[in-house]
């Protein structure tokens, strides 16, 4: 299963983002900290960490609030890892290793099931990372750590052609069901592929068309995944109902015996930078309403420029208090939604400001209103007061999207991959607490700059929908997106 958001970011529960929009709401009714006291600390997750001899990392947060116990094995391979003329291979192998192990002649997610585990997908693929994940009745960790020693051992004992076959076929459901078959769906694609160039390691996203996926064989999957699906190149995080020492002896004795691999190999992921703006059109049939996003080549996750880029969305499109979000929603009534943030990845990020414009107003005027606001910000930097919001609402947030084990053991594999620390994310939100409106102003000349990607997604037909039509642009429409006849 592929990571679906609008780019990818830490987190994946429904939970998050309820925690989120209360927070916001809560932040949104009182005064921020205009009297310049910041927000408290927060204390990061405990854990204990340590290295097998073979390479892997193990980190165990252990936690008996409830007898629960999450299970999370991260690899360190992603769609940037696909080569050229093997795409969607990470996402592929994903699959196919979640058929069953040399000891367990069924995929693990059916027999997780049938002793009480429980999970959204049961694995996920994203540019950056594959990770299997389940949460169990503590009484059955011993067993989870047994089926994924044995999967990790082992990870192509069930990649034979019959299986190829079947896989291919979820995963052209998966992208129909996600991309293809959703209005505007390959809009993330198209944008990336533009930000990043050809060959750049980001250029593809993580459910690629299937072109390259419908003429693998076993041999290519074993030849693309296998150098990443090795001990020294992933991390196991636990986190619930366990004693670390009884675990830890588990652990040793499930994954102690499994060979290092050689280090896996990885590509040089140069940074890049637009010169110049590009400017496209996506056209739907089974759209209704249009869309605009403008997208810039923005931070990563282990970058200090990130903490600062996400202040500057939070002051762009925060409810009832964001420039944008004012302007457009509240004062001229021209959107619904305006969405501002960084999307971080491991080593790049995406800004993005998204509008959904109300029926009938016009994205060429929302365009030149999002270009006033931007323009203005050298002569009016974000204040203290707009920054006092924003480090509020990332530390409450920070602090209630970890109530669940899932969430506990992900963020901490997530800053171990990403960062080198499992506890990143405490320290980059205590470090946002220092930031200053002259920090958000660098960050903002730094990335907003011409070097942009502005899309009009409009229903099919409807170009003169399109914002500023009279500038040069490229229509990126693929075929399957206006060959279905629109709905009356």
């Amino acid at each position: 299963m592929v990571m679906r958001r609008s780019f990818p970011v830490v987190g994946r529960s429904l939970g998050r983002l309820a925690c989120a929009l209360a927070a916001l709401a809560a932040l949104s009714a009182a005064p921020a900290s205009a009297s310049g006291q910041k927000p408290l600390a927060i204390r990061p997750l405990s854990y204990t960490r340590f290295v097998l001899s073979n390479g892997l990392v193990v980190l165990l947060n252990e936690d008996h609030t409830t007898p629960l116990v999450a299970v999370d094995v991260w690899y360190h391979i992603g769609s940037k890892n696909d080569k050229p003329g093997h795409t969607g291979m990470a996402h592929f192998c994903e699959h196919l290793i979640s058929q069953g192990s040399p000891n367990l002649d069924e995929p693990q997610s059916s027999f997780y099931r049938s002793i009480g585990g429980t999970s959204p997908h049961f694995a996920a693929t994203t540019e950056d990372v594959t990770h299997y994940y389940v949460v169990l009745p503590s009484n059955e960790l011993e067993t989870a750590l047994w089926v994924e020693s044995d999967r990790m051992a082992a990870p192509f004992s069930r990649a034979d052609s019959s299986r190829l076959v079947a896989v291919s076929g979820v995963i052209g459901q998966e992208r129909q069901q996600q991309i293809e078959g959703v209005p505007f769906g390959v809009s993330r694609e198209l944008t990336v592929a533009e930000l990043f160039p050809e060959g750049h390691p980001y250029h593809n996203t993580n459910n690629p068309p299937l072109v390259d996926l419908y003429r693998a064989t076993p041999q290519d999957l074993k030849q693309s995944c296998g150098p990443y699906y090795v001990p020294n190149n992933a991390v196991l995080s636990l986190s619930g109902d366990f004693t670390t020492a009884t675990v830890r002896g588990w652990v040793e004795h499930y994954f102690g015996g499994i060979p290092r691999g050689a280090p896996a190999p990885r590509a040089a992921t140069t940074p890049v930078r637009l010169t110049s703006e590009k400017r496209l059109v996506l056209e739907d049939s089974r759209a209704r309403q249009p869309e605009l996003h403008f997208d810039w080549i923005g931070a990563p996750f282990a970058s200090p420029d990130r903490l600062a880029l996400n202040a500057l969305g939070s002051a762009l499109s925060l409810n009832r208090f964001g420039r944008l979000s004012k302007l457009l929603i509240d004062e001229r009534k021209l959107a619904a939604v305006v969405q501002a943030d960084n999307y971080d990845l491991e080593k790049a990020g995406v800004f993005e400001i998204l509008v959904l414009p109300r029926q009938g107003a016009s994205m060429s005027t929302i365009e030149t209103l999002v270009d006033s606001v931007l323009a203005a910000l050298p002569t009016s930097p974000i204040t203290h007061q707009e920054l006092g919001r924003y480090t509020s609402y990332n530390a409450t947030l920070a602090v209630a999207a970890l109530q669940t084990h899932m969430a506990r053991a992900d963020t901490l594999a997530h800053g171990e991959i990403f960062a080198g620390d499992p506890v990143a994310y405490a320290k980059q939100v205590n470090a946002t607490r220092s930031l200053t409106p002259e920090d958000v102003q660098r960050a903002a000349q730094k990335y907003l700059g011409r070097g942009r990607v502005v899309m009009s997604l409009v229903p099919a037909g409807k170009l003169d929908l399109i914002s500023k039509p009279d500038l040069p642009y490229r229509n990126v429409t693929p075929p399957a997106s206006v060959q279905a006849k629109a709905q009356p």
